[in-house]
């Protein structure tokens, strides 16, 4: 867990220039919550600045439970939420989300907290079409979906996005400064890469014969004799 947490406050830092605390509170036996520490009783949030002014603030909460060797810690919900300006009291720009445990939608998306009629009619309309609940019908009348509601998928369990790659968005997009480009960029570098390789290893434990086929195939392995390649999971790699 202290290195989950290093790794964040290191991103942090390179991304601002400040040392901000994370809090973590075990939920349940092997459920750990990780997120900003509260200042006077208040959501933590991460200032974003242009010209030292803080035009966004970032959120940031992650809820993780270990394996049963206790060594290895898995995220089961994670969210990043930017606001404008730097406070938490108010409805978000986006969230970039992943629930693991959600089947009913994609795992990992992003919620978009905007406003456009043709859409929040059109997110609705189902409820619209369906005469024989009147109920449903009064609803759909009285009140508007949000565009928020939507989830936009972003790659899966497998590939979603991490916590620097939001950072090196909001950078580029929102033309944010860093302390020293130099360290921001190493550390990019370096956090995408293990992101990246554990994401690539949990992937290849879910198709193993995609992996054995690149391997020998492309990369002229020779074929392992008197080895069986291990069934794939498919359930995992179809799922959203």
């Amino acid at each position: 867990m202290h290195e989950f947490v290093d790794d964040l406050r290191a991103s942090v830092r390179a991304f601002t220039g400040r040392d901000f605390k994370f809090s973590t509170e075990v939920m349940e036996p092997g459920a750990v919550s990780i997120r900003l520490a509260q200042h006077d009783e208040e959501a933590g949030i991460i200032p974003l600045r242009l010209n030292e002014h803080a035009i966004l603030g970032l959120r940031i909460e992650f809820r993780c439970s270990w394996d049963s060797t206790k060594s290895f810690l898995a995220v089961e919900r994670s969210s990043f939420a930017v606001y404008p300006r730097d406070k938490a009291n108010g409805e978000p720009l986006f969230r970039v989300e992943y629930d693991r445990r959600k089947s009913s939608y994609p795992s990992s998306h992003i919620h978009v907290h905007a406003h456009r009629d043709e859409m929040t009619h059109l997110l609705g309309l189902h409820r619209k079409l369906n005469p024989s609940n009147d109920k449903k019908v009064r609803n759909f009348i009285s009140t508007y979906p949000a565009l928020s509601r939507f989830h936009f998928p972003t790659g899966g369990h497998r590939f979603r996005p991490c916590l620097e790659d939001v950072l090196e968005a909001l950078r580029q997009e929102f033309k944010l400064k860093v302390p020293r480009k130099k360290d921001w960029e190493y550390r990019l570098a370096e956090a995408r890469l293990k992101w990246r390789k554990t994401q690539t290893a949990a992937a290849v434990r879910d198709c193993p014969d995609a992996a054995l086929r690149v391997l020998v195939d492309e990369l002229g392995m020779p074929s392992p004799v008197g080895w069986e390649c291990p069934p794939g999971k498919k359930s995992k790699i179809v799922r959203g």
